[in-house]
């Protein structure tokens, strides 16, 4: 029975015109089912609340008398120390209890959901789950940022399962992945870790309206979202580090919904620069101050206190990973190669001079450019054919011929013009035309040198080991394709996972590479496949070509470096020499790790600096000098 007295004093705040209220259902007797319905302010102390309190309901609390607030969530207390832990529509006991043990229990049989008798946490997982147990309680959610591979699933699943109310089994999850394939994967583990039946889940999916969409239409024509109205007991962002720019839809979507709980899963919540991080603050509700919104130590302070972070180095002990070992291949073009990259970077570099001069006309220049760019990559992984220089050349200057996936993603433009154009003002612009003679052997060559490389090593790889499997990356789907013509005419049986596969056949590819012991490569798109995928079966990942983000790297690399891997890992990045490749990989992707540890991991820049440079001395990393006319291959520490 719920109850509100006719004769309630008036609110003095409310009087004042403070509108920023919420509301709650507060009980004195843990036993009783009388429950008053009540209403406080966002900058109340709950020494304010139980004032009013005991003047809107004198017969049930008293002036002078010592009280302690508790949330009930479904049969279970958890003790309020502050207003700030309080939400809209919380169930608060307001008692003379202190003893928290003193008050009622319910049975957890009204809970069915457990783990399977075989699945064991590791201790590090236990304490991330206790951890997170004591932020729901007093933040009402936070970050697990833990390194890929460490389960981070698992603990999210452990902690839905022991947090489930007591007295209300159906306070229902939602959880928001960028892909369907990790939605899949999520699946996959409520099937393997939990009892048979005793977690329900479904997958809201392409075959409904998504939750951008309704999001959308409810915004455009005011039709019911049910995703966002509905109140969720807990909300988890699983890769949230895809909701990294305020101004995104995805942002304004997720920010409108309801919960109790919010959560944010994510190896990599910082990947280029600190506002990445202002969305996810926003979602878990976490003021910042705006005047220290750019402070390093302020937001890496913040983060800290909200965030569960462990990493594979700090685990070394007592996890049977093996570090990964990392191998950076250098390969030289060939002069018909390097003519035409040569000649394309020429292009590029008047492209970005026209844009600078040429108001009017920038955006359309800079798009163009930037559309020349993503060729100038594609190019160092494969060639583009035609039959004679003078039609390459007309080929390379139309724009709209260019068909890739990644056009919208300007940062990585914006860094290689800086590169590009740094070198150009240095050295000053070749006027040179192209070199048509070098251009005319491009036909005559059966393989680039990438690809060249990338048969040898699998062909090498897979005959030294029957054990071994390899996952090949890149960002290009149209060069998968290449490339998988090119293995099936050499008979290396693979399978391929990349965004224009439909659902079913990405699910029936991962299936046969885990599991069938003769398909023992994958070709994998770096945006398809970079998150939520489990390929531990593999030890080998080839990385044709970086991505400028560090982070999103990190990400391929762990779906095979996981904490169920038992073999040693190996990463191969393939760069070609004196390209825009190297100035990627050395300078700006060297500069946003340095960012990373300090926010995330809470070093300074110069411990950051220290830590990388250490790792250099330490060779860690090696740089493998490939030479066509010499089987043999060389390697220096770098």
């Amino acid at each position: 029975m719920t109850k509100v007295p006719a004769d309630r004093p008036r609110c003095r705040k409310c009087d004042q015109g403070y509108k920023d209220t919420y509301r709650l259902v507060v009980r004195s007797d843990p036993e009783s089912q009388m429950r008053y319905l009540f209403h406080g302010h966002r900058d109340e102390s709950l020494q304010s609340l139980l004032l009013r309190l005991c003047e809107q309901f004198p017969r049930e609390w008293f002036k002078d008398v010592v009280y302690y607030f508790y949330i009930d969530i479904g049969g279970s207390y958890y003790p309020a120390e502050h207003s700030f832990w309080l939400r809209d529509k919380d169930h608060v006991l307001v008692t003379t209890i202190e003893d928290e043990s003193e008050l009622p229990d319910v049975s957890m049989n009204a809970v069915h959901a457990s783990l399977r008798s075989g699945v064991q946490l590791q201790q590090h997982q236990e304490e991330g789950v206790q951890r997170m147990i004591t932020m729901e309680r007093s933040y009402r959610g936070g970050i697990l940022a833990d390194d890929m591979g460490l389960g981070k699933t698992l603990q999210m699943l452990t902690l839905i399962m022991r947090q489930q109310p007591k007295l209300n089994v159906r306070a229902t999850t939602l959880v928001v992945v960028p892909s369907r394939g990790v939605a899949d994967q999520w699946a996959e583990e409520i099937r393997t870790k939990t009892t048979y039946g005793s977690l329900p889940y479904f997958i809201y999916n392409e075959h409904t309206l998504m939750l951008l969409e309704q999001f959308r239409n409810r915004q455009l024509s005011g039709v019911s979202a049910p995703l966002i109205d509905m109140e969720w007991h807990r909300v988890i962002l699983d890769e949230s580090n895809k909701v990294r720019t305020m101004k995104a839809a995805i942002t304004e979507t997720v920010l409108e919904l309801k919960a109790r709980y919010r959560w944010c899963l994510t190896g990599t919540p910082l990947q280029n620069e600190l506002s990445e991080l202002y969305p996810i603050f926003a979602f878990l509700e976490v003021p910042l101050a705006n005047n220290l919104k750019h402070n390093v130590d302020y937001i890496s302070t913040v983060l800290k206190q909200y965030m569960v972070r462990r990493t594979k180095k700090d685990l070394q002990t007592s996890l049977p990973i093996l570090p990964q070992k990392e191998q950076r291949v250098v390969l030289e073009f060939t002069n018909a190669e390097r003519a035409l990259y040569d000649y394309l970077e020429r292009v590029l570099y008047k492209r970005i001079r026209h844009s600078q001069m040429d108001d009017d006309g920038s955006h359309t220049s800079m798009t163009a450019a930037a559309l020349l760019y993503l060729r100038l990559k594609q190019n160092l992984i494969s060639l583009v054919h035609d039959t004679t220089p003078e039609n390459l050349i007309d080929h390379l200057n139309t724009d709209d011929e260019i068909q890739t996936n990644n056009h919208g993603e300007e940062n990585e433009v914006n860094e290689a013009f800086d590169i590009i154009e740094s070198f150009y003002d240095q050295f000053g612009e070749d006027e040179q035309p192209p070199d048509l003679k070098a251009l005319q052997e491009l036909p005559q060559i059966h393989h680039s040198t990438k690809v060249g490389w990338l048969i040898n090593f699998l062909k090498k790889t897979l005959e030294t080991s029957v054990l071994d499997k390899i996952v090949v990356v890149t960002q290009f789907v149209d060069l998968l394709q290449i490339i998988s013509n090119v293995l099936s005419s050499i008979n290396i049986k693979h399978n391929c996972y990349h965004g224009d596969m439909s659902s079913t056949s990405r699910q029936v590819s991962l299936r046969q590479f885990n599991h069938q012991i003769e398909v023992r490569v994958m070709l994998l798109s770096l945006k398809a496949g970079g998150v939520g995928l489990n390929l531990q079966r593999a030890n080998h990942m080839v990385i044709l070509d970086r991505w400028w983000n560090p982070a999103t790297m990190d990400q391929a690399i762990a779906r095979i470096h996981r904490m169920t891997q038992n073999k040693q890992t190996f990463i191969h990045t393939v760069v070609i020499k004196d390209t825009v490749e190297e100035g990627l990989m050395d300078n700006v992707l060297k500069r946003k790790n340095e960012l990373f540890k300090s926010v995330v991991d809470n070093n300074n820049y110069a411990e950051s600096r220290n830590t990388v440079q250490e790792e250099e001395e330490e060779g860690e990393i090696e740089e493998i000098y490939y030479d066509d006319d010499d089987d043999d291959i060389m390697m220096i520490n770098s």
